[in-house]
């Protein structure tokens, strides 16, 4: 049985049983309660005096509404008809019912002379019913029509079912699951459903949360317009906010110019929200600019916590690994001190992951190209071959943007014999065939290769600026100052060329951006691998030349991993880079040139212990792939650091500071940390061996399918440890000493 969760004076109190918890966690009598509050309030809005629950001779009248227009003076009597089985109609027995009631209330005199009888349900009314209410004189509404005449969505929804329908995503959309093991329609459905008013929809790169949130929006606008009892659902990209004062002007400007929706104010429109009519979504928490400090992030997430109040409903999606650690990430959306601001209590967001595709999911996408696959000379069984062929490159078709772009690419890869393909080749490969079939065509002013350069320059600067979008006005400025063009002409018909590159579109907003962030991290990579590649070691200005390249902001994960992918491929010289940063004295650069030259470092598989032992501060640096061997690492702040992927082999972590460090897919092999705090680090899908953590910290760490053997845990500190049924601790000593260890862990 589960227990009403209670309306109003019964909240929290309530006995009865819940009738429908996957609709409601009402009981029959409180979900009445909470409809009548509903329609209560959307009166109330449009000025009416409301009064409720009004007895009068044996009969109980839900809502008196009471206005006065000018001299007149209008009373409307109002019967609220909530029903769990939205197929339950409302039939002409009730019409007739109320009418006496109407009659009776009339009478009475008690409240004045009764102008207008309103019935309202969140379900249907039959025939019998519409026809029953005109002799009687009682208007029927729906719950939906009551709010259409406040605010109509109608041209809106209508338009997003349009645009979906005509768009790729309608013929190719996956379904994706959250790591809970739930589909991600499954985790909105609860969301939506139960009390919680906020949710962050957290997800890496390319891992189809916009995808997800535009298809959301056309379940949810055809469920809608059908007359489903859902909410109306609103799509704000937050890319946008650059370009708006505060998000209160940025909602307007998209009710008002955008959809131009009749009453559009935003005061109404809060109402609205609040009351539970609408969901609010706030798609690309990350791309508010692309590297924001602390206060920056803080301020929008105020602005958007705002909104989370009553019955509203907020999603929010965002990188993962947008916030610098984990503590920022929980500062943020898990416990910002909003009450400490006047009128604002705190907002807990639920947390949702997307998780990778699997394989169903992945030959499902690719099954729904098959027509175009065939055009192209490849049976959709040959193609799933030639993926599952090669380990790397199944691999990246778990991201649905590296799977298009598998699909939009193998085609035309000629894949020779022990060819490595991973996401650098493949972007590589698909920036460049596109670019081939524009030249061939024979129409552009900019071959190629320029275009491609220009690209390259262009997405370092944006990624330097903070910024994912570029104006119109922007780009011939670039234009002019690359091409070192002066005819106004000329500029404008290159900027028309470089406009036109597909990894290049209109944001529909006075501007153009990469197709997808990652390009944007690509191209950054290539820019700054090409840019070492030509620095000369003799050259006088070559630390003047670095800095320029490094200096300006840290390396994140992404531009890393194209960066690896790029030198494993051997598109530049591994050798050649490792020459050139070993003559480097860090002691000469500042800490973000400091950083990213040691993140470089770590990208060429050379042992990079000592070159980091003598360094006091390397927060936040991306050392993914890394290889540490026979060293000891004594007071290091290494707060934040990526070691994803990244090889320890008799390594020795001395009072280190490791909090929130990731430590995914990586290998470790005798590995002492000794008084360490490592609290909130990630060792999922690792591998530890012949280590010890003696007297560490490791309170709130992620252990998920991880194998653990032979390794020491004494007096280590384990408290909310997040360890699945995956992973294993095998011939592990001391556990019985640890505190806060998990009661059920996997112990062979």
């Amino acid at each position: 049985m589960t227990t009403c969760s209670g309306f109003s004076d019964k909240a929290g109190i309530c006995n009865n049983e819940v009738v429908d918890s996957s609709k409601s966690t009402y009981c029959k009598n409180c979900a009445g309660k909470s409809f009548e509050n509903q329609i209560s309030r959307i009166f109330e809005i449009q000025g009416y005096k409301v009064t409720n629950n009004i007895s009068l001779s044996g009969t109980q009248n839900d809502i008196l509404a009471q206005i006065k227009i000018g001299v007149t003076n209008i009373s409307i009597l109002i019967e609220c008809k909530f029903k769990f089985d939205e197929s339950d109609k409302v039939n002409s027995e009730d019409v007739r019912k109320f009418h006496g009631s109407k009659e009776i209330f009339h009478r009475e005199g008690k409240y004045g002379d009764i102008d207008k009888a309103y019935i309202v349900t969140n379900a249907q009314f039959a025939p019998q019913a519409y026809e029953t209410s005109q002799v009687l004189s009682v208007n029927l509404f729906t719950e939906q029509e009551l709010i259409k005449n406040l605010m109509d969505f109608t041209p809106y929804l209508r338009s997003t079912i349009k645009m979906y329908e005509s768009s790729h995503l309608y013929k190719h959309f996956i379904d994706l699951n959250s790591v809970n093991d739930w589909s991600m329609l499954e985790e909105i459905d609860q969301f939506l459903r139960y009390d919680d008013p906020a949710l962050v929809i957290l997800g890496d790169y390319g891992t189809g949360k916009t995808s997800f949130c535009t298809n959301l929006c056309y379940r949810l606008a055809n469920d809608y317009l059908a007359g489903k009892d859902v909410p109306i659902p609103i799509l704000i990209q937050l890319r946008d906010y650059e370009r708006a004062v505060s998000l209160q002007d940025l909602i307007t400007s998209f009710l008002v110019n955008r959809w131009k929706i009749p009453n559009g104010n935003f005061e109404t429109f809060i109402e609205i929200l609040q009351m539970g009519y609408v969901v609010l979504i706030f798609d690309g928490f990350d791309e508010i600019a692309r590297r924001v400090d602390y206060t920056t992030k803080y301020k929008v997430f105020a602005e958007i916590s705002k909104f989370a109040d009553y019955h509203s409903k907020i999603i929010v999606t965002c990188r993962k690994n947008f916030f610098n650690h984990r503590e920022e990430f929980e500062k943020i959306f898990k416990s910002t001190p909003l009450h400490y601001e006047p009128n604002l209590s705190s907002v807990d967001f639920v947390e949702v992951e997307i998780e990778k595709l699997n394989e169903d999911q992945i030959y499902d996408y690719i099954y729904s190209y098959e027509d175009i696959l065939k055009s192209k000379g490849y049976e959709v069984e040959d193609f799933i071959h030639v993926m599952n062929s090669i380990h790397d490159l199944s691999d990246l078709a778990k991201r649905p943007v590296l799977l298009n772009v598998i699909i939009e690419t193998i085609p035309q890869l000629v894949i020779e014999e022990g060819t490595k393909i991973n996401a650098a080749l493949l972007y590589e490969k698909y920036t460049g065939f596109w670019l081939d079939r524009e030249d061939s065509k024979g129409k552009t002013l900019i071959k190629s290769e320029q275009k491609m350069m220009f690209s390259k320059e262009l997405a370092w600067k944006m990624f330097n600026k903070n910024t994912l979008s570029i104006t119109y006005n922007q780009i011939p400025k670039e234009v002019k100052e690359y091409f070192n063009i002066t005819a106004f002409d000329d500029v404008d018909h290159f900027s028309h060329d470089i406009k036109s590159c597909s990894f290049l579109h209109n944001d529909d907003d006075k501007g153009y951006k990469f197709i997808h962030k990652s390009f944007m991290e690509y191209f950054s990579a290539q820019f700054i691998l090409s840019e070492l590649d030509s620095l000369k070691i003799s050259d006088k200005k070559f630390e003047m030349k670095l800095k320029r390249i490094l200096g300006e902001t840290l390396i994140t994960n992404e531009v890393g991993f194209f960066i690896r992918d790029l030198i494993e491929v051997r598109r530049f010289s591994k050798e050649a880079i490792a020459a050139k940063l070993k003559t480097i004295n860090l002691k000469k650069f500042d800490l973000v040139c400091m950083k990213n030259i040691i993140s470089l470092y770590s990208k060429l598989g050379e042992n990079i212990s000592n070159i980091i032992n003598n360094l006091d501060d390397l927060s936040g640096v991306d050392l993914s792939g890394a290889l540490f061997e026979n060293s000891i690492i004594k007071n290091g702040n290494l707060l934040g650091v990526s070691f994803q992927n990244a090889t320890f082999n008799n390594i020795k972590f001395q009072n280190c500071v490791l909090t929130d460090a990731v430590f995914r897919n990586s290998q470790f092999t005798n590995v002492q940390f000794t008084k360490c705090d490592i609290e909130g680090s990630d060792f999922s899908n690792s591998k530890i061996s012949y280590c010890t953590f003696i007297e560490s910290t490791l309170a709130f760490t992620k252990f998920h399918s991880t194998t653990i053997a032979k390794t020491d845990f004494d007096q280590a500190e384990l408290t909310e440890a997040d360890i699945d049924e995956n992973s294993k601790f095998i011939q592990c000593y001391n556990l019985e000493s640890v505190i806060g260890l998990p009661y059920i862990i996997n112990v062979s």
